[in-house]
């Protein structure tokens, strides 16, 4: 991981090669790190290019994953996201 941004976190699984999928919320970080390890698919979330970037007022956290592990990561993050977002709508 010696190319990827620095100060970042990452999910303890292995992988030679990554790519970015997204951009997190800082509440979805450890839920989706877990879900990826819990997929054996290496995942890391930092600040691009180890500096605060802000989009309006939000720092970005960005999601690289295991390129060869794209598609199912991209699969788990849109499940975890559609039952956070359908979580939402029945609490209000």
């Amino acid at each position: 991981m010696f190319w990827l941004p620095p100060g970042g976190i990452d999910n303890g699984v292995w992988a030679g090669a990554w790519a970015e999928l997204a951009d997190l919320d800082v509440d979805d970080i450890d839920t989706v790190l877990g879900l990826l390890a819990s997929a054996d698919v290496g995942g890391y979330v930092a600040t691009p290019g180890g500096r605060v970037y802000r989009r309006g007022q939000r720092v970005v956290n960005r999601l690289w994953v295991d390129s060869l592990q794209y598609h199912k990561a991209e699969d788990l993050l849109m499940a975890y996201l559609g039952g956070r977002g359908r979580r939402e709508k029945q609490s209000n």
